[in-house]
């Protein structure tokens, strides 16, 4: 039987630099590996925990220069997967599903318009 896949948004492979804070103290830059309208896919060196929540920043890039920062969009997620699951010593990088819970119109918009300009059709 063939996986379904239950995406309501367009996700694209994206390489994104991300901030993102779990509490006022603990903040961390990492890396998007793709992206949607509703949640980030993303590489971190901390185990983080699945249902912590997170306040993050995308800088999404200008124009054809992927190093140069643009626009940015704050939102607020929740983790819901993590790879591996558990924590694990030795490993060195988790790869973290997170879901958008919060985030601006405007700035759910901007997120969207970039997606779509990297879509090939």
């Amino acid at each position: 039987m063939a996986q379904v896949d239950r995406r309501k948004a367009v996700r694209i492979p994206a390489k994104l630099a991300m901030e993102i804070r779990i509490s006022d103290v603990d903040t961390a830059k990492v890396e998007s590996i793709n992206v949607s309208a509703n949640g980030v896919y993303f590489w971190s060196d901390k185990f983080i925990p699945e249902l912590t929540k997170l306040d993050i920043t995308l800088d999404l890039p200008t124009g054809k220069d992927e190093k140069a920062r643009g626009k940015s969009v704050v939102c607020s997620g929740v983790v819901v997967r993590i790879e591996p699951s558990e924590e694990q010593p030795g490993v060195d990088a988790y790869e973290i599903a997170c879901y958008f819970t919060s985030i601006d119109n405007s700035d759910k918009e901007t997120l969207e318009s970039y997606i779509l300009k990297q879509v090939a059709f």
